[in-house]
């Protein structure tokens, strides 16, 4: 072959080969960049997912732990504040009571002397009679005695002894006197019993209004006490619900956030590995392409290298049959029935 002819299909043939082949490596090389860029990509990602999802929930566990121990923490404190209180109060109340404690005992004291009194056979039970008239009026028969004596002696100064009309009159004299000083000593007899009733009555009533108000004193601090108990353990109730419901939500929005970050990385992850696989399906694609473009050029070769021999028989066989070309009715036709 003429090197005019064979230098340039050489040159087209190789600049074919080259290329093909310098296109097929830089689409692979491409593709597999991508690829590993995305694989790399997709280990990043993993990496750092399960780090923050963990942050995010130690934190939410941490915020839900130190929101229930500080509301149980405040809520031992109060009940604790409340309780000291009250007890505080109880024994305020106890210690004002100590004051009221004499007039309680001189009450009791009062009231156990005159249960006795009024018992049955007690002194205030009595009827009066001749001996509690003697006892409340000694000097009763030394008065009947000498009035007798002075009525005897003016009748001894008027004529000797005693008369019938002497007689009657000391008689109703002695009477007189006798129903006189009885209802006198009934009058201080009565007044002495009511004198006793009354101070030992008084003294109870004391004593009475001394323990209602110590026992008023005892139930207003212990109501008073339990009021502020019942109140501290409903708050410290409230803090421990209110801290245990935020630490709900912090675990409920710790569990939405590594939701949505697991969702977020995963659709990432398929993005890479989308780009990736594309990126290796483009690499290929482009590889055939340019072993397609170096055949197409190789057969380009091929088809002119064929077209010069082709051309070059013809110029042979021309050079050989002159005369056809000198008979137009062989002009078209060759040796072997063919045509020109």
């Amino acid at each position: 072959m003429p090197a005019a002819v064979a230098l340039p299909a050489a040159l087209s043939a190789g600049s074919s080969i080259f290329g093909g082949i310098m296109g097929s490596n830089a689409a692979s090389k491409a593709a597999n960049l991508q690829y590993q860029a995305a694989q790399q990509a997709m280990k990043l990602i993993q990496g750092s997912l399960a780090p923050t999802n963990t942050g995010i929930q130690t934190a939410a566990d941490q915020a839900r732990a130190d929101a229930v121990a500080a509301a149980g923490t405040a809520g031992t404190n109060l009940t604790g504040t409340a309780a000291a209180a009250g007890s505080n109060l109880i024994g305020a109340a106890g210690d004002a009571n100590a004051f009221l404690n004499p007039y309680i005992t001189a009450g009791q004291g009062a009231i156990t002397n005159l249960a006795q009194l009024m018992a049955p056979g007690g002194a205030l039970t009595q009827q009066f009679g001749l001996q509690q008239m003697q006892q409340n009026d000694p000097g009763y028969q030394f008065r009947i005695d000498a009035a007798n004596k002075a009525l005897q002696a003016s009748a001894a100064a008027k004529g000797g002894a005693l008369g019938g009309g002497a007689l009657r009159s000391l008689q109703a004299q002695s009477q007189n006197l006798a129903s006189s000083e009885m209802q006198n000593a009934f009058d201080r007899w009565n007044t002495q019993q009511n004198n006793l009733y009354s101070r030992l009555s008084g003294l109870g009533s004391m004593g009475l209004t001394a323990g209602t108000t110590a026992g008023a004193n005892l139930m207003n601090a212990n109501t008073t006490a339990g009021g502020w108990n019942v109140g501290a353990a409903g708050t410290a109730g409230n803090w421990l619900t209110q801290g245990t419901q935020y630490g709900g939500t912090a675990e409920q929005n710790a569990a939405l956030n590594i939701a949505n970050n697991t969702m977020s990385a995963n659709r990432t992850m398929a993005d890479l590995m989308t780009g990736g696989a594309a990126a290796q399906a483009a690499g290929t694609v482009g590889s055939a392409n340019a072993w397609t473009g170096m055949a197409s050029g190789l057969a380009n070769v091929g088809n002119q290298v064929g077209n010069y021999y082709q051309q070059q028989n013809m110029l042979d066989w021309m050079k050989q049959n002159p005369g056809v070309f000198a008979n137009p009715s062989l002009r078209y036709g060759t040796p072997s029935g063919g045509y020109v």
